[in-house]
């Protein structure tokens, strides 16, 4: 059964925020590790290009909708 067009842009949408969100807090993980001096996982860089990688994928998904 295909999916109507109606019901993908709402998805992609919220896709879109929750990219956003996960980029903001990979932000903040990173920063409060580079202040704190101590690694939680990754070093602090490798947060921060995450964020970025969340942002572009964000930023193509949103291209993608044809109403953007």
């Amino acid at each position: 059964m295909p999916v109507r067009p109606a019901i993908i842009i709402p998805a992609m949408r919220s896709l879109c925020w929750a990219l956003i969100a996960l980029a903001a807090l990979a932000f903040t993980v990173g920063t409060i590790s580079a202040f704190s001096h101590h690694a939680f996982l990754l070093e602090p860089v490798g947060y921060w290009r995450g964020a970025i990688g969340f942002l572009l994928f964000a930023i193509a998904l949103r291209m993608m909708d044809s109403r953007a």
